[in-house]
């Protein structure tokens, strides 16, 4: 019987997913954190496009999944050799409802 792994095929089409703890990024809100790395493109049960993001916090390593655009541009912005870096996530709430966006501060 074959192995799966004997037939060369990625399963991960080259992602990260990085091994470490999931936290959602409202426990991160207000908080000082060092971005360690991040995926784009990653398709979650809530759409495609999102974002994984590799962070450290207290010095234990976690990611969190966004479609927040205002963080997606910063990851897109910031030079792959300017990794690892220390921002605040911030949420700012808009509209009349449950609209809200995070950003890098």
């Amino acid at each position: 019987m074959k192995k799966f792994s004997d037939f060369g095929i990625n399963t991960l089409e080259n992602k990260h997913v990085f091994a470490v703890p999931v936290v959602s990024i409202e426990e991160l809100t207000n908080c000082e954190i060092e971005v360690l790395d991040y995926e784009s493109g990653v398709k979650t049960r809530h759409g495609e496009g999102r974002y994984i993001v590799k962070v450290k916090y207290e010095g234990v390593e976690r990611k969190f999944f966004t479609n927040a655009a205002p963080i997606k541009e910063a990851l897109d912005k910031v030079d792959k050799k300017d990794f690892p870096f220390l921002t605040t996530i911030k949420q700012q709430r808009f509209g009349s409802g449950s609209g809200k966006t995070f950003y890098f501060t």
